[in-house]
């Protein structure tokens, strides 16, 4: 089978003609390619063009990501997810709360950055893991955020911010001493 560049080549065809439309044709793909060396056999310079020309391409090749670190990238972000559930303070609301989704916000980031590196190292385990953390990590912030959305998802509804500490009087060395003072007499009349 004959490629275009060899059926646009002078001499190919019997008459005169054949060699004029086959001389256009190659100087049109010329315009094309300049690049390419392979149109129209020795008519095609031999130096760069210095015409501001780019590259066809500009992509450049990275060398991909070894497995063992895509490994590490990706486990940093399913050790990290695993074991969110088992938070050791009370996130219901507050700063422990806060704190809490900062956490689950780094689940998500460590998954979508084991994502990138085993798609780029080729590791096709590993970004399955990675999408399935990015998951995870979505599930545990969805678990926090809908209740507290006045999205009609929840029956009751719960605040961001903890109030029960404005209704609890400050306990302070005084307040104790005073209540100590007025529970003696209680305790005497047994």
């Amino acid at each position: 089978m004959l490629g275009g560049a060899e059926l646009a080549r002078p001499g190919y065809g019997s008459d005169s003609s054949s060699s004029r439309d086959s001389e256009v044709v190659n100087s049109l793909l010329r315009r094309l390619r300049p690049n390419d060396r392979s149109i129209g056999g020795s008519f095609v310079s031999e130096r760069p063009s210095s015409g501001g020309a780019r590259p066809l391409s500009s992509v450049k090749s990275v060398p991909p990501v070894r497995a063992g670190a895509v490994w590490g990238c990706v486990s940093l972000g399913v050790l990290l997810g695993a074991s969110l559930p088992g938070w050791p303070y009370e996130n219901a609301c507050g700063s422990w709360l806060l704190l809490y989704l900062s956490a689950v916000s780094l689940v998500v980031i460590a998954g979508l950055w084991g994502a990138r590196v085993s798609w780029k190292g080729r590791v096709g385990w590993a970004h399955m893991l990675a999408v399935i953390t990015i998951i995870w990590g979505l599930a545990l912030t969805a678990q926090e955020v809908l209740p507290r959305e006045p999205i009609f998802y929840a029956k009751t509804r719960l605040g961001w911010r903890c109030h029960s500490h404005a209704a609890r009087p400050s306990v302070t060395p005084f307040s104790v001493a005073i209540r100590l003072v007025e529970a003696e007499p209680a305790d005497r009349s047994r």
